[in-house]
């Protein structure tokens, strides 16, 4: 098949690619504006144990040291914690309490990550809005700085003296840069062009019709012997 035909092919179906490609367009600039993964909230949490050494005792260990390793130990319990379903729901109830947005316990699992660095908690939400961002990132605050809260927690992971402080307000940002969104949405939309293209030789390979002399020709091994014009308006002259 020469070039001329590929591109017959394409002027023939020309609205498939032109569909799929606003399709996906739309579709993408949806996504990266609006969309569930449209904004970030980070927050940074700090976690030390106080050192309790007994004065009347004679000390073998140095009692700053394993306060620290305990910080470490109590950061990745509380890590873990802070994606659970039980968590989620305390999020929930602070935030109905607090008159802030309703946030669903499936969209709060899903929406908060944490990486726990040395004695360091750094959490991001993702969410499809900046106000969803702000209210869950606020209320996990005011939960780590309720101490009946805190000391619930620390009691079932057998911590005491323990101090849990949010270093780092949260901040939230767009998930991506505006370079970024625009290259995200024009890749995806040069994916719904050749998907778009694709869809185009797939049907006219499906088309049954006959739409040339040279088709026919090929088809029935007979030479053809005359042909009927058409005008613009696609009626036989």
């Amino acid at each position: 098949m020469e070039l001329r035909e590929y591109w017959g092919i394409i002027r023939r179906r020309w609205w498939l690619p032109v569909a799929v490609t606003l399709v996906a367009l739309i579709a993408s600039t949806a996504v990266g504006v609006r969309g569930a993964a449209a904004y970030k909230t980070d927050m940074r949490i700090a976690i030390s144990t106080i050192p309790t050494p007994d004065p009347n005792a004679t000390l073998y260990y140095d009692p700053t040291y394993y306060s620290n390793l305990d910080s470490e130990y109590l950061a990745d319990d509380m890590s873990e914690f802070m994606t659970s379903r039980a968590f989620a729901d305390e999020v929930q109830r602070e935030l109905a309490s607090a008159k802030q947005p309703d946030v669903d316990l499936a969209t709060l699992m899903n929406a908060t990550r944490t990486k726990k660095t040395h004695r360091f908690i750094d959490v991001t939400i993702t969410t499809s809005t900046f106000e969803d961002g702000q209210a869950i990132a606020g209320s996990i605050s005011r939960i780590l700085n309720d101490p009946n809260h805190l000391a619930q927690y620390l009691k079932a992971l057998t911590a005491y003296n323990t101090q849990m402080t949010v270093v780092t307000p949260p901040i939230t940002h767009r998930a991506n840069t505006v370079l970024g969104l625009i290259s995200e949405i024009g890749l995806r939309t040069v994916i719904g062009l050749i998907v778009g293209v694709g869809a185009a030789f797939l049907v006219d390979y499906l088309d049954p019709s006959l739409r040339s002399r040279q088709e026919t020709e090929t088809l029935l091994q007979v030479p053809v012997l005359g042909e009927i014009p058409r005008t613009r308006r696609g009626v036989a002259a």
